[in-house]
């Protein structure tokens, strides 16, 4: 199987098929927590090489048992936008996530193998990894920011645009794309005035206060997410040089706490943490997983932890809030749930096991 496709079915498949490395069986080293899953690998029987085909075939499967576990810990808009790293960095070193597996099967099926194993994946290394792929405003639905910030130098309007650039550069910083203002999803607007200070005591160079005032606002509904003041000066050895420095100075000192107010507004009103009990193991909460990324209302969702039967999942939703949420799930058929508790943000549900489907 060639690398492209491999990449192109990962895609489809959540990772189930991606990476090209072979895997070995270790003992279980009881000082990791692992998390156990059933797979499948296939591969073709070339010019009658079983024996190659046979190990392809649980190459293949090792890939397939991680991969399924990545599909649940990682948002889907990460896997598509993410899926060469995240075949290169983790699904093709089986070795070190895979503490052991078994072959549970191993059948011919015309001109290709197949093997079905159990394998033992090492949550706590595979998802501290993948934490590291996913930015935050990804996680939150990868927003689009825009800026519209006035200028003026003592009180005469500029067509100067340093905060704004400057605030650009850090919002890009924290991974938030930006982008022009009429298209943005949230547009960060407001203000920003530089007044000449003083000269005295300098030697020679000039002073410069800005006074910056900004919200960042939702585009459409005009939700105000945040809103920020700051004034720092700026000195230079002329007139212009420190009305710029004040300005930038004074975006630069907005620009973190900024970013960070927007990044918490968005938790707050984008994502229902769904605590989860009574699961059953690692194949049922993938299928899970999967039903509620199939629900319109549900932008994405992802694993935070599991434990003991006891998964923490965060959902981001396109509206609504954790009650809504709440009623679709109650209405999943395929996977009935018990609501137990529900506030603004956040619920408890338990699985309903050997209910009819």
């Amino acid at each position: 199987m060639t690398r492209s496709i491999r990449i192109s079915v990962s895609l489809c498949f959540a990772l189930l098929l991606a990476g090209c490395s072979a895997a070995r069986k270790s003992a279980l080293n009881t000082a990791y927590e692992t998390e156990v899953v059933e797979a499948e690998g296939i591969a073709p029987i070339i010019n009658g090489d079983m024996e190659g085909a046979k190990k392809t075939a649980l190459s293949e499967a090792m890939k397939s048992a991680l991969g399924l576990v990545v599909g649940i810990y990682v948002s889907q808009e990460a896997m598509v936008s993410k899926a060469i790293l995240i075949d290169d960095t983790i699904t093709s070193q089986t070795e070190g996530y895979i503490e052991k597996y078994e072959v549970l099967k191993e059948t011919r099926d015309g001109e290709f193998y197949k093997t079905k194993i159990r394998a033992h994946v090492r949550k706590e290394d595979l998802a501290a990894k993948l934490g590291k792929l996913e930015n935050e405003p990804q996680k939150l639905g990868n927003p689009v920011i825009g800026f519209d910030i006035s200028e003026s130098v003592d009180g005469k309007p500029s067509a100067t645009e340093y905060a704004a650039l400057e605030l650009k550069s850090k919002f890009s910083e924290a991974g938030f794309i930006t982008g022009e203002k009429d298209k943005a999803d949230i547009l960060i607007k407001g203000f920003v005035k530089s007044d000449f200070n003083t000269r005295e005591g300098l030697g020679g160079f000039t002073s410069y206060r800005a006074g910056l005032s900004v919200s960042a606002v939702k585009q459409g509904s005009e939700e105000t997410l945040a809103t920020l003041q700051e004034t720092v000066g700026g000195i230079d050895l002329n007139e212009s040089a420190a009305a710029r420095a004040a300005i930038i100075n004074s975006a630069k000192k907005a620009g973190d706490e900024l970013k960070e107010r927007v990044l918490k507004a968005l938790r707050a009103r984008s994502v229902v943490r769904v605590a989860l009990s009574n699961v059953a193991n690692m194949n049922q909460l993938s299928d899970f997983i999967k039903s509620i990324r199939n629900i319109p209302l549900v932008r994405d969702c992802w694993l935070r932890s599991m434990t003991s039967g006891a998964a923490a999942i965060d959902v981001g939703l396109r509206k609504g809030n954790a009650s809504d949420l709440s009623q679709l799930l109650m209405k999943n058929s395929k996977f009935p749930v018990k609501i137990n508790r529900t506030s603004s943000y956040d619920l408890e549900a338990e699985l309903v096991q050997g209910a009819s489907r």
